[in-house]
């Protein structure tokens, strides 16, 4: 294990969990009753409020995202449920995922310096069908985290969530966000309402994000969303009459990809989750297969965008395909020419990693200049910097690399100078757990 490190170390994708303060100090007063039935979710409660409806919440699924420290056996958290006394006794949920001068206490043994903050349940915000109610939630998050993160501002940087229910609302959001010193906002690869992010009518968002040089942070969580008809008309409208249809049956047919696997696995052994097998990353393939596919990327030049949240390993393969698929079918646009996709990707993008990935170190020469290192603390899966320098060094990842995926490329992506604040592994730790 790695014990000494010579370089700063960025950990692009970390995470906040909410509090319930967010929807009770942060969100007005005179609104607060109306807000919390359109979206309330915290660890403290057994229960979502989702567009006037009350639906119960899995303890184990909420208390995982505040049980992540490194160091703990993954085989021995895996034993106990969560939320249950034997739980609570041998691990229990972490203070650092609200309280950031716990959380600073955390980075130390982790051995990171610097860390980009995400939020947890408000990923969710997606499902909240009132524009209004979006916005104003979407306003407290981001107030709330930027208070979080005054604790130390070389350190903590806050990612900024946005009301995509409305575009104009988004808007005003990322303006008022930037002025704060936002260096990114978070947009999930999935449906919303029935809308897809990168369809023509959020088009002013990117141009926008263009303009004030926010980063687009496409962090994946897997959609819940169904087909509704107005996708399955816009489908159909869209194909008109060019011949192509679809593939065996004339049906439009949405679905999350990532769902769809949790769904079957469901349905064969319902005492299995599979929603994190290959939900997060299968979304994020589609994405990133979209916007080559499409040139969608081309169309804001100046767009800055990292993949996060779903590994990093399948990407040559998935720009390999893309590539030889787009000159297969270039006469469907009429020849009109795209850039290849995996040049473009590398151009503009850049795409989380975790320490256990030891296919990225095998090719680390593929991912040198678009690699950045995430550690998705608090969460369960969690890793720290130590491990990634350690499997580093096994792999015979050369030096200057390692500090460009452990944290140049993170900078270079959010405009954030260096800081090193940890040089030797702290051997004995016991993070604070948060009380119940």
């Amino acid at each position: 294990m790695a014990t000494r490190k010579s370089f700063p170390v960025f950990d692009c994708d970390s995470h906040v969990v909410e509090p319930p303060a967010i929807w009770d100090e942060y969100v007005p007063a005179k609104e607060r009753a109306w807000v919390k039935s359109q979206f309330c979710f915290h660890t403290d409660s057994d229960l979502l409020f989702i567009n006037g409806r009350v639906v119960p919440a899995a303890r184990e699924r909420s208390n995982a995202a505040e049980v992540g420290w490194a160091r703990w056996d993954k085989k021995e958290v895996g034993k106990y449920t969560p939320g249950s006394p034997e739980w609570k006794g041998k691990f229990g949920r972490l203070l650092g995922c609200r309280d950031p001068n716990a959380r600073l206490k955390d980075m130390d043994a982790l051995g990171t310096d610097q860390a980009m903050l995400f939020p947890t349940w408000f990923v969710r915000l997606a499902l909240c069908r009132d524009p209004k109610a979006a916005e104003i939630l979407g306003r407290a998050y981001n107030d709330w985290v930027y208070d979080y993160c005054a604790s130390d501002r070389n350190r903590l940087f806050p990612c900024a969530v946005l009301p995509l229910q409305s575009v104009e609302a988004s808007v005003a959001e990322l303006r008022r966000v930037a002025k704060l010193g936002f260096k990114a906002a978070a947009v999930r690869p999935c449906f919303w309402n029935g809308r897809y992010p990168t369809l023509p009518e959020f088009d002013p968002l990117y141009r926008e994000m263009e303009s004030l040089g926010i980063v687009l942070a496409m962090h994946t969580f897997p959609s819940r969303e169904a087909l509704t008809l107005d996708w399955g008309k816009r489908m159909a409208e869209a194909r008109g009459t060019s011949g192509q249809g679809l593939l065996f049956t004339d049906e439009a047919v949405v679905y999350s990809p990532g769902q769809f696997v949790s769904n079957i696995t469901s349905a064969m052994d319902p005492s299995i989750d599979a929603s994190e097998t290959l939900g997060f990353v299968m979304e994020a393939m589609t994405w990133v297969a979209t916007v080559v596919h499409t040139g969608w990327l081309e169309k804001f030049p100046k767009l800055k965008a990292a993949v996060l949240e779903s590994n990093a390993s399948w990407l040559p393969l998935v720009l390999a395909r893309s590539s030889n698929f787009s000159n297969l079918f270039a006469f469907q646009r009429g020849n009109r020419p795209l850039r290849d996709p995996a040049e473009i990707f590398r151009e503009r993008c850049f795409i989380g990693f975790e320490s256990d990935e030891f296919l990225v170190y095998r090719l680390w020469d593929l991912f040198e200049d678009i690699a950045i290192w995430s550690s998705d603390y608090p969460h369960h899966d969690a890793e720290d910097a130590w491990d990634g320098l350690h499997h580093m060094a096994e792999h015979d990842v050369p030096e200057k690399v390692q500090k460009k995926m452990l944290g140049e490329n993170a900078r270079k992506l959010y405009g954030i100078e260096p800081l090193m604040r940890v040089e030797n592994r702290i051997e004995k730790y016991e993070p604070a757990i948060l009380a119940w």
